[in-house]
């Protein structure tokens, strides 16, 4: 249950001065790998900790992959002990792209720092749901292997208490959710990038956000690594067994680093997995369904979007 109270403001010193607050699929693992290179910005080792889209709540998803989202971090404590080794001066931050999502969040992040800087990147909301459709696929949660068949069970799905992932159209109403922002931020807290941008010219990118974030933007990170790539599975059994919680697994968990693990995880699951075109009639129900919501962000962050419409 979320707990209503209004909290005091955090101490500065021991959390974030900025959020990636999304968009989910929009490029957020490469740009958490890029920003923690810069030697005056911290960032805990592991990414979404889900704090302000959850905070004080008992989590109870459900559906596949509910764990992912029910292990989430809620309680302040917790959340203060991720960044109790940032160095002082620093510029502290995290990713997590359901900050974006869901709409709890951006009251409880000006309640907990008013002060702080939020960085979103957007992608085209059409390419976007698909992305997260082939995500799903690659991480053997999205049962269907029919990308309409998931849209149609996406109310189903709310009602049913699945986890957020799952809803692919709302994932990607972008201005509904910035709007959130706008209402209780300084524009000048908030800096807006779109994917086309980022995937084209990273290094200039995030040079701008080190500026942004007031670490020294002529630092070059290595943009070279493509992470979290989605995919359609070529054998759904062999994706089950390498993504999937099994005996398998456990015993491999057991004898490798954490993080050796995820790497010979997600190059098996590579292995297994192949990009497929949306289908047109997808594209056409995704533009239908997202062309108000297109147009309206277009006017929110004053940027030409006609694009995601062709």
């Amino acid at each position: 249950m979320i707990t209503h109270s209004s909290p005091a403001v955090a101490p500065p010193s021991r959390l974030p001065t900025f959020l990636v607050i999304g968009a989910a699929r929009s490029g957020t693992t490469a740009l958490y790998l890029y920003l923690r290179q810069h030697p005056n910005v911290f960032m805990p080792r592991g990414r979404e900790t889900n704090f302000f889209a959850f905070e004080g709540e008992a989590l109870d998803f459900r559906g596949p992959g509910a764990e992912f989202v029910n292990n989430s971090v809620v309680t302040l404590g917790a959340y203060c002990r991720l960044f109790a080794d940032a160095p002082v001066g620093a510029a502290i931050g995290e990713v997590s792209p359901l900050y974006l999502y869901c709409p709890c969040t951006a009251e409880r992040i000006r309640a907990r720092l008013p002060g702080v800087r939020l960085i979103a990147i957007l992608r085209n909301p059409i390419e976007q749901a698909y992305s997260h459709y082939l995500y799903a696929r690659k991480e053997a949660v999205e049962p269907l292997d029919d990308f309409m068949a998931a849209l149609d069970a996406q109310v189903d799905r709310r009602k049913a208490r699945w986890q957020p992932l799952f809803q692919y159209v709302d994932f990607a109403r972008y201005s509904v959710q910035l709007r959130r922002y706008f209402d209780r931020f300084p524009r000048e807290q908030i800096r807006i990038f779109l994917y086309e941008d980022f995937a084209s010219d990273p290094v200039r990118v995030v040079q701008e956000i080190f500026l942004f974030v007031g670490v020294d933007g002529s630092f070059v990170p290595d943009v070279s690594a493509r992470v979290n790539a989605g995919g359609i599975p070529k054998s759904e059994w062999w994706q089950m067994l390498v993504m999937r919680p099994n005996p398998a697994s456990k015993l491999v968990g057991n004898l490798l680093p954490t993080q050796t693990r995820r790497r010979v995880r997600d190059a098996l699951s590579s292995m297994n997995t192949r990009r497929d075109r949306m289908p047109p009639g997808a594209r056409e129900r995704l533009r239908t369904e997202l062309r108000g919501d297109i147009v309206a962000l277009q006017r929110l962050i004053d940027r030409d979007l006609s694009s995601w419409l062709e």
